[in-house]
């Protein structure tokens, strides 16, 4: 499996505070089948700012650590970015805020309790730079729980979502898991993530997440959400999207688009 947002980098940002958290937490992730994980610190402010351009070369550091400590691991930079930070002016002066350092693919954050105002705007004008963007765990922000339809004309035009592994397990709680699941059938979701923060608290490994996928949407889009679209980020290749018009209620059956880009 290939997981597109994990807090691995120690001593960065809420995530992993250590070297042995970080270890701990790929060996987790190993145990879990994942593969390929990105290493995604929150951007928030201008103190974080300043740590991006370390970034790679903290991933770099780390993956020595993690080959000496023989785990099968293969580790990407990235960053979970702040709409609030004016991505668009970041982008234009250099800054390596997109997934692998690839320029194709940016994780973007937002607050649980609020959507900042003018989302929209922000990400088209992302778009406009060649970029497209992935909005992290949907399923847990307040106002897409309170109205999910919200989402779908950014959707429509080419917004990717990444729901978060344990919100399907109901470890965020009941609205997150439903929505999460409303999503999946809504075609709207793109990426199944961890979003681990440490060893114990959010840890990584998707192992059982990928089991409720198997049973929720079959073994096609299992694929694609844990694996395939991942390695299209890597590849800097189109992730495929198809997304079916807002219903209230989800479908029982569930089928998986044509391919449609």
């Amino acid at each position: 499996m290939i997981d597109i947002h994990s807090h691995i980098l120690p001593g960065l940002d809420d995530g992993a505070q250590t070297l042995e958290d970080a270890l701990e937490m790929a060996r987790l992730a190993v145990a879990g089948g994942t593969q390929v994980l990105f290493a995604t610190p929150h951007v928030a402010d201008r103190k974080d700012l300043a740590y991006v351009p370390e970034v790679a070369e903290r991933v770099a550091a780390l993956q020595t650590e993690v080959d000496r400590a023989e785990i099968p691991l293969r580790l990407y930079p990235g960053a979970e970015v702040d709409p609030l930070i004016d991505i668009p002016a970041q982008l234009g002066a250099g800054m390596a805020l997109t997934l692998a350092g690839q320029g194709k693919y940016l994780l973007l954050d937002s607050p649980f309790t609020v959507l900042p105002i003018g989302i929209e705007t922000i990400v088209y004008q992302i778009q406009l730079q060649g970029i497209r963007v992935i909005l992290a765990h949907p399923e847990r922000i307040l106002p897409i729980q309170d109205n999910l339809q919200m989402l779908e004309g950014m959707v429509t035009r080419g917004l990717l979502l990444q729901v978060t592994a344990s919100s399907l397990l109901g470890k965020n709680g009941p609205t997150a898991e439903k929505i999460a699941r409303h999503i999946l059938h809504l075609r709207w979701a793109h990426f199944v993530a961890s979003d681990s923060h440490s060893p114990t608290r959010r840890r990584p490994g998707m192992a059982e997440a990928a089991r409720e996928l198997l049973e929720e949407v079959g073994a096609e889009v299992t694929q694609e959400l844990l694996v395939r679209n991942g390695q299209r980020v890597l590849d800097n290749e189109a992730v495929p999207t198809d997304p079916l018009p807002f219903s209230k209620t989800r479908k029982r059956r569930f089928t998986w688009f044509g391919g449609r880009k």
